[in-house]
């Protein structure tokens, strides 16, 4: 009898684990909080993610508490429509800009059918969750009324940018914001930072990695993309700064796991 109530919770630790799951050219993350609850952040294009949950979540945990898009496009939001559809969401975090395409309406309707309770954060807010704070950082309210006119062109100006903070550890989650505007958001150091717009040289700068002081670094990207993700010129300025980096073309799904205090990276390879 033992085991069946164990099954019947989730397994709460004293640690907070990111997951930076391997979906080809693309985000999708999954962080656990150290009293069990999940959190997606972005889907990556396909259904990989889902792979990526099952190998990480218990196998009767249908439930995700949290889940977030960071912006519509492809790459960071179609997998997140296979998850909304596979378990039952709790709240989901979401943009309010629209995007000009079919998988946008998919999403619209995705998040109707799953009757969660819908956030639009913007920067200033926190969101608690017993030792774990999420801060975030961008977009700014005021940009939002805009944007449900006329989304801007470039979509990635869009993303949500938050920061998962636990004790003394800290991670920043940046979608694909472009460099102008990360510069402006990085307030303190953090030992993680994923690597905004898979390591893209729109997305990282000297001065935010001066100003995020990350110890290891995360980046997203597909095996032999047709972007040339990561650009030479990102990974070099890493190296520069003494950075750990850690891709998912080369080094499979990384998982960052931390007391609050100390961290460490897991590679599948």
């Amino acid at each position: 009898a033992l085991g069946v109530l164990l099954l019947a919770s989730p397994k709460a630790s004293n640690e907070l684990r990111i997951i930076a799951c391997d979906v080809g050219q693309g985000d999708g993350l999954l962080v656990i909080l150290p009293e069990g609850q999940q959190f997606v952040v972005d889907g990556g294009p396909g259904p990989k993610i889902e792979n990526c949950l099952w190998e990480y979540m218990p196998f009767w945990d249908r439930e995700v508490e949290m889940l977030l898009s960071t912006h519509p496009q492809q790459d960071h939001m179609e997998g997140l429509i296979g998850v909304l559809a596979k378990y039952k969401v709790k709240t989901i975090f979401t943009t309010g800009v629209p995007a000009k395409n079919a998988l946008f309406l998919d999403w619209k309707d995705a998040i109707l059918q799953e009757k969660a309770w819908v956030i639009v954060p913007k920067s200033g807010q926190t969101i608690k969750y017993g030792d774990v704070s999420i801060d975030f950082l961008w977009p700014k309210d005021g940009d939002l009324w805009i944007w449900q006119k006329t989304p801007p062109a470039d979509l990635n100006e869009t993303s949500i940018v938050f920061r998962v903070n636990y004790g003394d550890f800290c991670a920043y989650f940046t979608g694909d914001i472009t460099k102008e505007i990360l510069e402006r958001l990085m307030n303190k150091p953090c030992q993680i930072l994923k690597i905004s717009h898979h390591g893209s040289k729109t997305g990282t700068t000297s001065k935010v990695l001066k100003d995020a002081d990350p110890k290891a670094a995360i980046i997203q990207v597909g095996v032999k993309n047709r972007y040339g993700h990561p650009t030479e010129e990102v990974l070099q300025m890493l190296e520069s700064k003494g950075v750990k980096t850690y891709r998912n073309d080369t080094n499979g799904i990384i998982e960052v796991i931390s007391d609050g205090k100390n961290f460490s990276v897991i590679t599948e390879r």
